[in-house]
């Protein structure tokens, strides 16, 4: 294998290897900020109930 295929091959393989972290990370980051919005509209909902109880 030449030189220039050594880098070739290492340069794809990091690219590819790149794109599949880089995959991983913005799923997890956007599953965390899915259970953040979750949990803050159950506590708004839970609040905007105790305000509805309060005033009745």
């Amino acid at each position: 294998m030449t030189t220039y295929q050594s880098f070739m091959l290492s340069t794809c393989f990091g690219v590819a290897t790149g794109i599949v972290i880089a995959g991983w990370f913005f799923i997890i980051k956007d599953w965390i900020e899915k259970i953040k919005e979750k949990c803050r509209k159950r506590k708004d909902a839970q609040k905007t109930e105790a305000e509805t109880t309060i005033e009745e």
